[in-house]
């Protein structure tokens, strides 16, 4: 009896003693405060590093405001727009899985872990405001807005003067920046001979659209500014012409486009799709630069252990058609034949391979695990799951979410959606239905958040962007 005593009291003793600590993942075995007490990133942080170009700053520029964040459990502050009652969620992810979804993979050396944490903060109504990988307590790598950020802890606490006395500035300034997205959006469209090339604007402000505009022609962003990339007739001769400029000086350089056709452009490098006597193959291009006849190569853009990836992809390629006794051409040109294509929401390398089948030349791609570099696409982050996009709409073929995942655009093969996003899902409803034609494919997708949105919008009208009519209600 006694025995059975003992263990009973023993039982209630540790009932006790677990009811009083906190057994989440987040403690790493020591006792924490109430969760709802703490704030995984309270205090002040100073940019120290934009990771995306590898540039320090200088002192000054860390003091200037968008360079500073400031976070408690009761507001944040990024780049100097404030949010009430900010949402923290916190996960454990495998640092370099991690950076590959973030195409960082140059920056593994600063967490010399494998397992971090990463917190996820969102404003109090569930929008996406940025994440934060713990590098230790006293630095964190910030993915805010599409840039990725070093930073580094200068105070403890937030500045007593963050809490404003008006509340109502801070429910003004809860539909900030990040709440406002847009998206140029680039069409090509199959006619009778070669293509037409289309840009739609499509930009929502608290998922509030604004005019759906467009353009017959590409217009895209650059360092430089802005930029056009249009078909139409040569200068010099009869034929089709693709041609790329400065919307500010209009110096064109113009590629004879007989049987050539966009698959993909950047800010700085477009897909060439060429077929010269039946062949047909890729090019990679800077848009500076689209009559220049030989394109870049793999390894302009790889290390060698991406080099080594690609090899290996084309090398088995290779060896599996040869068995149907083809034969290879154009082999000294392997490293430049490649590209981009659209895949579940995202852009994938791949490669291709040019053959003879008796006579008559054929191709095949291949694709390459490997993930497109930043030189090449700057954005290519699809905030949902695939299948969860599938399954409420099973005919979807691609999708695009904002950086601020505030919208996302969905397609099927004959309609565009656009969607509002809430708590990492699409809503209920379409904000807008948009018919496509017949064999449209996207070729660039380039977002603007904030200011830059109502810049981008302007920009676009002053370069003859007209209301589309073409959309319909959700």
């Amino acid at each position: 009896m006694s025995r059975i005593l003992k263990f009973l009291l023993i039982t209630f003793l540790l009932f006790l003693l677990t009811g009083c600590s906190d057994l989440s993942w987040t403690t790493a075995g020591k006792i924490m405060p109430p969760v709802n007490e703490v704030c995984p990133l309270e205090g002040k942080w100073a940019v120290l590093e934009d990771l995306d170009n590898g540039k320090p700053l200088q002192k000054d520029e860390q003091q200037k405001i968008e360079n500073i964040a400031q976070f408690t459990r009761e507001f944040t502050m990024i780049k100097g727009s404030l949010w009430e009652h900010p949402t923290y969620k916190l996960k454990k992810v495998n640092a370099a899985d991690y950076f590959k979804t973030k195409s960082l993979n140059s920056i593994n050396s600063l967490v010399p872990v494998q397992e971090v944490t990463v917190i996820t903060v969102s404003t109090s109504d569930g929008n996406f405001l940025g994440e934060f990988m713990k590098v230790n307590e006293i630095k964190i790598i910030a993915f805010v807005q599409n840039q990725a950020f070093l930073m580094e802890k200068i105070l403890d606490q937030a500045d007593s003067s963050l809490v404003p006395i008006n509340r109502d500035t801070v429910r003004l300034n809860s539909r900030g920046q990040t709440e406002i997205s847009g998206v140029l959006l680039g069409l090509r469209t199959p006619q009778d001979k070669g293509f037409t090339y289309q840009t739609l604007w499509l930009a929502a402000d608290n998922k509030k659209l604004h005019q759906v505009l467009t353009l017959d022609s590409i217009f895209f962003p650059r360092n430089s500014g802005f930029w056009k990339l249009e078909a139409g007739q040569s200068e010099t001769t009869q034929n089709e012409a693709l041609s790329a400029y400065d919307v500010s000086n209009k110096q064109k350089d113009q590629i004879q486009t007989e049987n050539r056709i966009v698959n993909y452009i950047g800010n700085d490098y477009a897909v060439i799709e060429s077929n010269v006597k039946g062949i047909s193959q890729l090019q990679v291009l800077p848009v500076d630069k689209l009559s220049s006849p030989t394109g870049l190569k793999v390894s302009d853009f790889f290390g060698d252990s991406d080099l080594t990836a690609y090899h290996n992809a084309r090398d088995k390629t290779r060896r599996d058609i040869l068995k149907n006794g083809v034969a290879i051409i154009n082999e000294s040109h392997f490293e430049e034949n490649f590209g981009l294509a659209r895949k579940n929401g995202h852009w994938y390398l791949h490669g291709r391979l040019n053959y003879l089948d008796g006579m008559q030349p054929k191709f095949l791609d291949f694709n390459v695990n490997v993930i497109p570099p930043k030189e090449l696409i700057y954005y290519d982050t699809l905030c949902l799951n695939w299948q969860s996009i599938k399954d409420r709409i099973p005919d979807a073929a691609d999708a695009f979410t904002s950086p601020s995942q505030d919208i996302a655009l969905v397609l099927t093969k004959n309609t565009l959606y656009v969607y509002g996003l809430s708590m990492g899902q699409l809503d209920n409803e379409p904000l807008i239905k948009i018919k496509l034609r017949e064999g449209q494919t996207v070729i660039m997708a380039e977002w603007a958040t904030g200011s830059y949105v109502d810049n981008w919008e302007k920009a676009f009208l002053s370069n003859g962007a007209q209301v589309f009519t073409g959309a319909n209600p959700g």
